[in-house]
């Protein structure tokens, strides 16, 4: 029996979120494939897609809460991912990067968004939020890049990520001083003080979940690997994901943060691989409708009409915040290559830009700004390039590794996860030994 008020679909009657959906992911299959057998990463298939079927253009997908909302489950389940890679270990080693570096970036870029805003006439006010939009990178598309290379260990992996991190701190007080450059009189003592309690909180959040949830979260996990039940396992990792970045998310931390300190908590138990090859089918799903979700915010017709605004725009903004980002590198006392590899990997406008435009006072400038987001995003695929340019050849993977894996693969009772396991072994590349380029894997600290 239906619930009071459920509506009840009649014989050979289709739900109406049914064709939207479908068309979401057969594009995004579709163009994804098209565009990685052209040797481009498929992120740029994702944002195409999104592109076509937004509703600016065919109108086959709404922006529509429901994509927006597994858009953010994309986010999360990335972050998730990268900080059981990442591990504490290795966030204590780039501590110094999140200050320096990070701090430098962000200090640069939002000093040149306020240059170039005063060299076209705009005010101050305006151009400390302009510098603002256009000092942060797009953390779903840097990871994902780092993730597709296997670069995540390397320095110029670590330092990107060190950025990052920083760039994720600063937004909680991003969010508040945007309010305060606008118009409203009166409120500034109030408005500054309640910024420094947020960013007090916010620092006694993440020191609380570090100190905390590592206490408790690896020896329950270990716990629910040994009932050897994949479904409750999987339960137990989702929540985990998701509780933290929910708790963060109330303390007025955000959300990506929260996620990405409960992977680097996940990471210090025992089952941390097992965790990784649950969470890593969902996290390629939820991915994909995030940057098909970017995609939908162009407005082809304005970018038509603006065409010489939005292209100039995004190239001062791409050499601009390549330049900010690899001098901050460069600060790090990283090699030059390495520097100027992890300024071409930030260089483009990121997620938490858009969340800015939501609480920002110019609103004039939001059509600009989403056009300019989007382009720079779609310049990622140009990083692929720098990478290859700066990163020596990976050795291949032994052949008896991947006939294991292939038998693993095609065997019929190979279960999920020890599918999962064996399609990471056939595309993880071996840690190189070079102490510079590479970390101790934290399994083997373990």
């Amino acid at each position: 029996m239906p619930a009071p008020g459920e509506q009840v679909l009649a014989a050979g009657e289709v739900p109406g979120y049914l064709g939207p959906v479908a068309a979401l992911v057969v594009a995004a299959a579709v163009i994804g494939y098209l565009t990685a057998r052209v040797r481009v990463v498929p992120i740029v298939g994702f944002l195409v897609a999104g592109v076509l079927l937004g509703p600016a253009q065919l109108g086959v997908v709404e922006n529509s809460e429901t994509v927006q909302a597994a858009a953010d489950i994309g986010v999360i389940l990335l972050l998730f991912t990268i900080g059981i890679e990442f591990s504490l270990e290795r966030l204590a080693q780039v501590w110094a990067w999140i200050a320096v570096a990070g701090g430098l970036q962000l200090v640069l870029a939002t000093g040149t968004g306020l240059l170039l805003t005063l060299a076209l006439g705009g005010d101050w006010r305006n151009g400390v939020f302009t510098g603002f939009l256009i000092s942060l990178s797009s953390t779903a598309i840097v990871l994902k890049l780092l993730g597709d290379r296997r670069d995540t260990s390397t320095v110029r992996g670590r330092l990107s990520v060190a950025v990052l991190i920083s760039q994720d701190l600063a937004v909680v007080g991003m969010v508040l001083v945007v309010p305060l450059l606008g118009p409203s009189p009166g409120e500034g003592e109030t408005g500054w003080g309640s910024l420094v309690r947020s960013v007090l909180t916010a620092v006694g959040v993440v020191v609380a979940v570090l100190l905390v949830a590592r206490r408790v979260t690896p020896p329950l996990l270990d716990v629910v690997a040994r009932t050897c039940l994949p479904e409750v396992f999987l339960l137990a990792v989702v929540a985990v994901c998701f509780g933290t970045a929910y708790l963060t998310a109330l303390a007025g931390v955000s959300v990506s943060l929260g996620a990405f300190l409960a992977g680097l908590v996940v990471s210090e138990s025992q089952a941390s691989t097992h965790v990784l090859a649950e969470v890593l089918p969902l996290q390629i799903i939820f991915s994909a409708v995030f940057f098909v979700s970017v995609g939908m915010l162009l407005d082809l017709g304005f970018v038509m009409d603006n065409a010489v605004l939005v292209v100039g725009a995004a190239l001062v903004v791409l050499v601009a915040k390549a330049m900010t980002a690899g001098a901050a590198a460069a600060a790090a006392r990283v090699p030059a290559r390495t520097a100027a590899a992890t300024g071409l990997l930030l260089a483009q406008i990121g997620e938490f830009s858009f969340v800015l435009l939501t609480v920002g006072t110019a609103a004039g400038l939001a059509p600009a700004v989403i056009a300019l987001a989007t382009s720079t995003t779609s310049a990622a695929p140009t990083t692929r390039t720098a990478l290859s340019m700066t990163k020596p050849r990976s050795r291949s993977i032994p052949t008896e590794t991947k006939n294991t894996a292939l038998k693993m693969i095609c065997s019929g009772s190979t279960s999920a996860r020890t599918w999962v396991l064996a399609w990471l072994s056939l595309t993880t590349r071996p840690a190189r030994k070079a102490p510079s380029e590479t970390l101790t894997p934290a399994s083997a600290v373990r």
